[in-house]
């Protein structure tokens, strides 16, 4: 499965740069998981993901005590060829754990 086929958006900061983004989870796509370069505090999280999504929205935020690497940069990334590290881990809340390779989703049994 590819990254693009759930629906994934970016996630500006204060200064309008890309800090983030979220994708419907392969395991649920009704709900919707995140990952940051840097997370801000989970109540600011929330506030973006309400923003960009709306409040009605299911949003899984990140430990704001992690943080994740978007090979090359997220300022130039692309959905279609991004690659992040670590994995992202989602079952906390039930939802998806694996990799994010050259734009392909891989693990949890997706």
């Amino acid at each position: 499965m590819r990254l693009t086929e759930l629906d994934p958006q970016w996630i500006a900061g204060p200064k309008g740069d890309r800090i983030g983004f979220v994708f419907r989870s392969p395991t649920n796509r009704d709900q919707w998981q995140s990952c940051f370069v840097i997370p801000p505090k989970v109540g600011d999280q929330i506030d973006l993901f309400e923003a960009l999504l709306g409040e009605d929205v299911m949003c899984q935020p990140c430990n704001p005590k992690a943080k994740w690497i978007v090979v090359g940069g997220i300022r130039d990334a692309t959905f279609e060829a991004m690659t992040v590290s670590p994995s992202l881990d989602g079952s906390a809340g039930g939802l998806w754990h694996g990799h994010i390779t050259n734009g392909e989703i891989k693990g949890g049994g997706v």
